[in-house]
């Protein structure tokens, strides 16, 4: 699963893989990293209609990606936080360390900083492409009992700070709702960039994640 992960980043510089899954129950506060039990994973996620925290949960041998209807997914948006940006790490839903995907943007950006292919986080997480670091990523889903846009299959997009969120210091700011995310990409400060990437979803609790075991990325 986990090469199957790596190798879909790889495809494309506008290719990123994701577990995305569906709405859970609200967290009394965040949480961060990936926890795996029983054959299944679980990952806090983000409203996006309010910002609550919420888990989302799949099975770990599940087809990857799922095929699905385009006209019967939702959208999954995952900003990838610069290591420049002053959002804690530790709030994010997934950092380097902790999660099994997207530990780094996988295309070189000269704001996030350039790796070069030999550089050991784009061997191991972009299959020796060139890359760019981060210091973690979000998953803003829709929800149904808060009107969200809510599928059973989520279609992914990859969320990335373009130079003038850099200057203007956007990149200090969490995105945690639809509008903020709409108003970053009218002010040009982010791009949506669009995956071939599609997760079937399952509702969890905040107890199920407490259950699993914590998930350890040794990350150079």
């Amino acid at each position: 699963m986990l090469q199957n992960r790596r190798s879909l980043i790889s495809m494309t510089v506008m290719t990123v893989s994701v577990t995305s899954f569906c709405l859970a129950n609200l967290a009394l506060a965040d949480e961060s990293g990936q926890r795996n039990f029983a054959n299944v994973s679980v990952e806090p996620a983000v409203d996006i209609a309010n910002g609550n925290i919420i888990y989302l949960l799949t099975p770990i041998k599940a087809p990857f990606p799922s095929k699905a209807n385009p006209v019967a997914t939702a959208p999954l948006y995952l900003p990838l936080y610069p290591l420049s940006s002053s959002v804690p790490a530790s709030g994010l839903n997934c950092q380097p360390n902790n999660c099994d995907h997207v530990n780094v943007l996988p295309f070189a950006s000269p704001d996030y900083g350039i790796l070069s292919g030999s550089d050991q986080r784009c061997v191991d997480f972009n299959s020796s492409m060139p890359c760019s670091p981060v210091k973690g990523h979000d998953h803003l889903v829709g929800v149904a009992s808060t009107k969200g846009d809510f599928n059973v299959a989520w279609h992914v997009k990859l969320v990335a700070f373009k130079a003038k969120a850099f200057a203007t210091g956007k990149i200090h700011d969490r995105i945690k709702t639809l509008d903020q995310l709409n108003q970053l990409i009218a002010g040009d400060y982010v791009m949506v960039i669009d995956t071939p990437v599609t997760f079937n979803c399952s509702e969890t609790s905040e107890r199920t994640y407490e259950l699993g075991t914590p998930v350890v990325i040794p990350f150079p």
